[in-house]
Formats: C-alpha cells, structure tokens, sequence
C-alpha cells in the first residue's frame, strides 16, 4: 500500500499521537465501568460455563508446566485444538483462584475496560487521519471519548462481560481493536523501526484474537477496507491495482484453502439437529442483523436476554419482513460503496458493521441469534452518533438552553443505559434469575424452561422443575435436538427420582432415540433396568453404550456396577481395576470393588478400600454401614464404635431398623447388599456392650 501522506500530514499526526487530556479517559471509563458492573461481581457460573470450565478438566491448571499449559489448547475437543487464547485464561484464572467466579468476573471485567480504551485510541487517531482531518480533527477528542463510551456501556455487551464463557467474545474483540490500533501506529510512522514494531505486534495481536474466536478470522478484510477508505484515495486505479496485484490473487488462495481444508459436507450436517436449513438461516439473518441494530440503538432491559424468539424465515415473503430486510442491508452496504470516497468514516463504520457479522450470520449451522455477537462489530457503530452529537452542541452553542437540554438528554441516555447494565448484570447472580427472567421475556421457546428446571432441581424443587421440562417438551420449540433430549430425559429423571421406574424406562429410551449420544442417558437407563431387576438388559444397554465410546470412564464404572449385581465378580474387579487405573480420580469404584471383594471374604481389602472412600466421602450412608459389618466381623471394636457414633450423627432422630429398611429399598443403586437383620443385630450387640 502506498504511503501518500505529505510531511505536514505526517507532522500533524505525529504531534497528535496522544489525545489531549489523555489520563481522563482512562479514569472516567474505569469508574463508569466499575459502578455499572459492580454487581456482575458476585454472578455465578452460567449454562455454558459449566461444561466449558467448571467441569472442564482440560483448564484446571494446577501448575504452569509446559504439557499443562498445552492441555488448555484443546478446550472440550481433545482432538484438535479450539480457541486456546479463551481457554489458557481460563486455565490461568483456575492457577490463580481455582474455581471461584470472582475472578474470572474480573477478567471479564478488566478485559471490557482495555477494549473500550484501546476503542477510543483508536477512534481519536482516525479522525485526526489527513482525510477526515478538516471534517473531524477539532472534535476528535470529545467525539472518540463519547463514541468509546456509548459503546462500553451499551446493554448489550451485559451478555459479553458478565457471562463468564463469553470472554471468548469480549478478548477477541479486545486483541481486534488492539490489531488495528497497532496497524494504524505502524501505517503513520515514518521511522523504519517503529513500523517494523507495530506492524509485528499487530500481526500478533490478530493472531490472539483469531485464537481466541474465529470469527475475528475478519481482521485483514477490516484493515484493508480502513488503509484504503481511509488512508489512501480510494480511485478507479488504485481499486484496479489493487484487484490485479492483491484482491484477486488473495481470493484465489482462500477459495482453494477452502476448497481443500473445508468440510462442505459436515456444514451440511451440522444443519441436521436444528429446526432450520441452510437456507431458513441465510433467509432469517438478515432480519436478525437489523433486530441487532435496533437494540444496539434501543437497549431497554424488557429486549435483553439470552435466548431470543426469532421467527424463521422460509421464504423472500415469508415473513413479509423477510426482503425488505435483505434490501435495506443492500443498500446500507451499497450507499458505503458509492459513497466511500466523499464521506470515507460514516461509510467505514457501515462496512465495519455488516463484515463483522459475516462469519456468524452467514452459513455456518450456529444458532440464530446471540447478543455478545456484536460485541465486535458495535465497536463503530456509534461513531457517526457520537459525530452527531458532539456537531449538535456545537451547533447550537449560540443558544444555551438548547445546549443545555441536547446534554442533558444525553447524560440522561448514558444514565439510563448504566442503570440497564446493572439490572441485565442482576440477572446472571444465579441460574434461576437467568432463566425465569428468559421465560418471561421468550415464553414460546423451550430452552429456557430446560435451563430454569435445571435451576429449580439443583434448588430440590423437583416438582417445579418436572413441570418446566413437561412445558418445554410441549412447545417443542428447540434450537437443535440435544435440547429436545435434555428435556424428555430430565422428565425420566424426575421419575427415577420418585421411583415410578416403568415411566423412567419409557423417557430414557426415548430420549436415546433422539441423540443416542450421551453417556448419563444410557447409564440412567442401566441404572432403571437394574431397579427392574432386568439385570441382562443392562449389561446389554450399558455395552451399547460402551460400543460407541468404549474409553468412557463413567460407562465403564457402571459396567462393573452392572457385573457386581450379575455376581459376576471377577469380571467387575477387573473392569473395575482397568477403569481406576486408567482414571484414578473415580472414586466410586472403591465401592464396588469393596463389595466385590467383601462377597469373595477379602475382607482386609474390602476395608482398605472403604477406608479410602470414607477420607473423601464421610457421610456417605452405604460406605458407612459396610465398615460396621466389615469392622465387626474383624474386631476392630475401636473403628467400630467411630463409624457407629458417625452414623447416628447421620441418621438423627430415625431408628436403626427404618434406616437400614429404606436403604434396603434403595439396594438396586447400592454397591453393599447387607442381610437386614444380621446387620441389626451386629448394631445393637455393640451398642449393649457400650452400656
């Protein structure tokens, strides 16, 4: 690209590098941000969060060891790597604090306010660039300050911010604007060495950001439309060159990159578990973007929330909305074109806008629609707003009260829009808040009744939760075929719980047919054979199960549950040994190998073995209860009498004989099957001897 800056240009920009009054605005947006998002602070964990860190062993960072870091590469994909930027920050934050949200809250936080900083660099340095110099450079400062500032505190970042997995939103964004805050210092240099830095350091921080999303894959498009909107004239020749010597060549590289590295056919499939096609989503996106630009321009909290209804669109007219919304973003886009070189910024930030929202708007099988997808193509969006701002009260400083009013409305604006912050933040504090406000706001959606029943099962409010996941099921509005599963499989849960097994049977079985898939489906459906006393059933669903993902651990762990009830016993020690060898970490298999060993009258083993499941799990009633029988078959009276002492803490007011009768009822979940009665009577002689 050719450098068509003049020396006075150059000394124009040289002497403006820093923006006047340059500590304000890092103080006031750290203050803005911190009073807004105080309360986002003390979230909790959310949805996708769960599977993402909190049950993510891959980001446990125990230590910085080289194979360590490396693990947090592959994210939940321990084949290839995915956005390992994201998850080496989670890893780093688990090194730091292990798993309280806090601060990772903080990071989220901290991340939001360099972006906004790096946002307002950015914005001061182009407008003071010698093509929009005469039209912007006096109020450049005033004019980058507001524009950084409507953008950090808009509503819709909330999802971005306080929503812990989706940093990998927010430092995408904070890495892009950086890259080409970096290539604008690099592009008006004139010392060969500091180009050299910049451009380096720019190249680096897109590779951080790509590494973090993919979608900021879009970082060259963006600083090639930037140096040529905005640096250089754009003119026929310069376009023709460049379409000779670098656009056509380029797009020849990316189609034959495409052409051998993209699966075509697993996009296509990706469209087999969700409730549109390739082209229902190509048809509704555009109807999804103009929706983003209203509520970027209109935040108000009763159109915030995490899962929108969008209606699908099926064809050009169907909604009628449909190719109305298809031309207005052809001609936004082609007013950008026509008008580029007359009025360079307002048509950089529309391109700016629309390319950014290319990779997830266009036809890769996501679902529809996400807030924190904006996060990155917002960053320009209220710059034109914020030049009609500034140009208003500029316009009308001859007349005071107008003035006055215009920022009074817009200080009034800001307010409003920090107060919709804290409220949207309030939301994420716990799951139930999350969900019960998204059923209100989308009713007709099934997700968010799974999402609250999982919030009102882990309150123990089965009942409730029973209810949410009926009500989802009936709508049957899913946003792709494991939600639908989530919700059929929860309701057989709710009857394995009440002990209706039949039903839970029939839900199970039903839901494996849906999405065959995951491992808890086929080891609740073990688990409601084996309370059937269907025990070659189980075994035969459980290796099934095994078939497909023959090196899980937990299907594995209940194929020797499955063979210690069979009786089976040297088939269960050695499943069961081969299991904890190849994950030391499943504790539960101490359980069954006790009982396996207790039943061959390895009785010294059976102890050890409880012994070592008890340090981690002391009120656990059937680890408890062998240990009395194992502990007064070997005369170990002074164990004996701890465990029996332990247990009566447990069982409080109820009587032995009830204790042992319900546990008992429950033996078809129980590695230990104690005889009743002999179990009884051993209690009570020990606790006659103590008298």
């Amino acid at each position: 690209m050719t450098n068509a800056f003049t020396h006075v240009e150059l000394n124009i920009l040289q002497n403006s590098t820093t923006p006047p009054k340059a500590l304000f605005p890092f103080v006031a947006l750290f203050l803005l941000l911190l009073i807004i998002y105080a309360n986002s602070l003390s979230g909790a964990w959310q949805f996708d969060d769960i599977s993402n860190i909190l049950s993510n062993p891959s980001v446990h960072l125990s230590s910085l060891d080289g194979e360590s870091v490396q693990q947090t590469f592959y994210g939940l994909d321990r084949g290839r790597i995915s956005r390992p930027v994201a998850y080496l920050s989670f890893g780093l934050n688990h090194y730091l604090g292990g798993l309280d949200p806090l601060g990772y809250h903080v990071v989220n936080l901290v991340i939001h306010y360099l972006a906004a900083i790096f946002l307002f660099l950015f914005v001061y340095k182009t407008l003071i660039l010698p093509r929009v110099w005469e039209t912007y450079g006096p109020n450049a400062y005033p004019i980058a300050l507001l524009s950084a500032t409507l953008w950090a505190i808009n509503p819709v970042q909330v999802s971005a911010v306080s929503y812990i997995v989706q940093r990998m939103a927010s430092m995408a964004g904070l890495f892009y604007i950086l890259s080409m805050y970096l290539y604008l210092l690099g592009r008006t240099s004139e010392v060969r060495g500091r180009k050299i830095l910049f451009f380096s350091l720019c190249a680096l921080s897109a590779a951080l950001a790509i590494g973090t999303k993919e979608n900021a894959v879009m970082i060259p498009v963006s600083i090639y439309l930037y140096d040529l909107i905005l640096i250089q004239d754009v003119s026929r020749k310069i376009l023709v060159k460049h379409l000779k010597y670098f656009i056509l060549p380029a797009a020849i590289l990316v189609s034959l990159w495409l052409f051998f590295s993209l699966n075509i056919l697993s996009i296509v499939d990706g469209y087999a578990g969700r409730p549109f096609t390739l082209t229902e989503r190509l048809l509704t996106e555009p109807r999804v973007i103009l929706f983003y630009i209203s509520l970027l321009l209109y935040p108000t909290y009763s159109r915030l929330m995490l899962n929108h209804d969008v209606e699908l669109s099926t064809s050009f007219l169907d909604p009628w909305t449909t190719l109305p919304a298809i031309l207005a973003i052809a001609v936004c886009i082609g007013w950008a074109v026509w008008v580029a070189r007359k009025n360079p910024l307002p048509a950089y930030c529309i391109l700016f806008f629309f390319l950014n929202h290319f990779i997830e708007g266009s036809f890769i099988p996501l679902e529809l629609i996400y807030e924190h997808r904006n996060y990155i193509p917002s960053m320009l969006l209220f710059l034109p707003v914020a030049i009609f701002i500034v140009r208003a009260l500029e316009y009308f400083s001859y007349k005071k009260i107008l003035q006055f009013s215009i920022a009074a409305l817009v200080s009034f604006v800001l307010a409003a829009q920090g107060h919709t912050v804290s409220m949207y933040n309030h939301i994420f504090k716990d799951t139930y808040s999350l969900w019960s406000d998204n059923v209100i706001k989308a009713p007709n959606l099934s997700r968010p009744y799974i999402g609250l029943g999982n919030a009102l099962w882990d309150q123990e409010r089965f009942e409730e939760a029973y209810a949410a996941y009926e009500t989802a099921w009936g709508l049957n509005r899913f946003q792709r075929s494991a939600n639908a599963h989530s919700a059929i499989y929860n309701m057989g849960r709710y009857h394995f719980l009440i002990g209706d097994n039949e039903r839970a049977l029939a839900f199970f079985k039903a839901a494996i047919k849906i999405e065959p898939k995951y491992e808890d489906t086929w080891i609740s459906l073990t688990r409601t054979l084996i309370r059937l006393d269907n025990l070659n059933g189980a075994e035969m669903a459980i290796r099934l199960a095994l078939a497909h993902k023959p090196d899980s651990m937990k299907l594995n762990a209940t194929l020797s549950f499955v063979l210690l009830k069979k009786k089976a016993y040297p088939e269960a020690l050695q499943t069961a040994w081969e299991t904890m060898t190849l994950h030391p970490e499943c504790q539960d298999l101490h359980r069954v190998l006790a009982e396996a060993y207790r039943r061959n009258h390895h009785l010294d083993r059976a102890i050890h073995l409880l012994e070592t499941y008890v340090m981690n799990n002391r009120n656990d009633t059937e680890s408890n209860l062998a240990l009395i029988e194992l502990y007064t078959r070997t005369g170990q009276t002074e164990k004996l009498d701890r465990t029996i002492a332990r247990v009566m803490m447990l069982k409080g007011p109820q009587s032995w004989r009830a204790l042992i009768a319900d546990f008992q009822n429950g033996k078809a979940d129980h590695a230990y099957e104690p005889d009743s009665q002999r179990l009884l009577s051993m209690i009570r002689t020990r606790l006659n001897q103590q008298q």
